[in-house]
């Protein structure tokens, strides 16, 4: 059951039926999307919004609409009927805490952080009923954050919040760095759809995308070092150092080579050996100089004659990519 039909409680509803869950949802309002209502019309269509809740619908969501906590529900009656309760309230006053039972804090429902529980262990809150931020993202996130523990407390299994996957972020980027970006993506202007509630054609959204600098990872989420970083909980500020400058070379292929990613496993060194490249890549230097480079100063694409794909589909952390995927 979740209390509140706001963005939090949405997302959370999303994730749990999606998850194979029966959701029910309950709000005071006599709509649901409680202060996604709120935003301008320019901002977030009326159409649109209304076509995602009908989404929660399809899925086999249960709206009890008119109910407010406290009022003509209660949170005892809910632990009655339901196996967890959600509580996406919104901002509310200590006073109404206390009175369902649940212990508060300055700011809203005091909660475990990891688990999103309250006192009472069935009991879950998220969103501003936990801290008063009007953050329509972070509601999000921690309405999906919080539906994924109340998942694992339905199976009956250690409650926690998901793991954040490791990040590895550049910071700001030099004018030099900013301009490799540019270089990969296509040059035009913004596209503004002709009808801003239709959104984007699908010719037009390939075009708007395909202005993207690209400037996140292509390999983001297929990432070894990531996953790896990720279970061994890896701190990428404990040794702090000079970044490198980042690199990025286009080859005539479409093969994108991003040293600064290159771990220098040697995988794309033994892929050319064994297919016997005419030139094939190798290690240049010694110590810390050393690099991945076709001999001879040529390019990548020069050492990648009949094995790219295979490189590329066998690179651990992206450092060999299509520029267009395949």
């Amino acid at each position: 059951m979740i209390v509140g039909a706001g963005p939090a409680g949405l997302t959370a509803a999303y994730t749990l039926l999606r998850h194979g869950h029966a959701c029910t949802i309950a709000d005071r309002r006599s709509e649901a999307g409680g202060t996604l209502r709120d935003v301008n019309e320019q901002q977030l269509s009326r159409e649109v919004l209304d076509a995602e809740i009908h989404q929660l619908h399809r899925l086999g969501s249960h709206f009890r609409l008119g109910a407010a906590l406290g009022h003509d529900i209660s949170l005892d009656g809910l632990l009655r009927g339901f196996d967890a309760v959600l509580v996406t309230v919104g901002e509310l006053t200590k006073t109404d805490g206390e009175a369902w039972g649940l212990e508060m804090s300055p700011g809203g429902i005091k909660i475990n952080p990891d688990t999103f529980q309250t006192n009472r262990a069935s009991v879950f809150a998220a969103g501003r009923a936990v801290k008063p931020a009007n953050q329509l993202v972070r509601a999000m996130t921690e309405g999906q954050w919080a539906a994924e523990c109340i998942h694992l407390f339905l199976q009956n299994k250690q409650v926690h919040r998901p793991d954040k996957p490791f990040s590895s972020i550049m910071g700001r980027l030099e004018p030099g760095e900013l301009e490799t970006f540019v270089r990969t993506a296509k040059p035009g202007p913004t596209l503004t759809p002709c009808n801003v509630c239709s959104g984007f054609t699908k010719v037009e959204a390939a075009e708007e995308a395909a202005r993207c600098l690209r400037c996140d990872c292509r390999s983001s989420g297929n990432c070894a070092l990531q996953s790896y970083a990720t279970t061994y909980d890896v701190d990428a500020s404990r040794f702090r150092s000079q970044r490198r400058p980042f690199e990025q070379y286009v080859q005539p292929g479409g093969v994108i080579f991003e040293p600064g990613k290159c771990i220098l496993c040697g995988i794309c060194v033994k892929l050319t050996e064994l297919a016997q490249e005419p030139l094939g890549l190798t290690f240049i230097g010694r110590g810390f100089d050393v690099r991945i480079a076709t001999p001879f100063n040529k390019a990548i694409e020069a050492g990648l004659q009949k094995v790219a794909e295979e490189c590329v589909l066998h690179c651990p952390t992206g450092a060999l990519e299509f520029r267009d995927p395949k």
